[in-house]
């Protein structure tokens, strides 16, 4: 016999949301990271530039 509890299902579908949306939190915060970390290595590699400034030049 099947019981239908409407506490049950409340709290089961609170539950379930709140899940959704941790779980949806976390996938932006990590694809977040992911692109901030290939920016910076694109940063990285144009900072090590040498300019050279002969006497008669200001």
């Amino acid at each position: 016999m099947k019981v239908y509890d409407k506490e049950i299902y409340s709290k089961q579908e609170s539950i379930r949301t709140i899940i959704v949306v941790i779980v949806v939190f976390l996938l932006g915060f990590f694809a977040g990271y992911l692109a901030n970390s290939l920016n910076d290595t694109d940063e990285l590699a144009n900072t090590n530039s040498t300019y050279i400034q002969e006497d008669g030049q200001k």
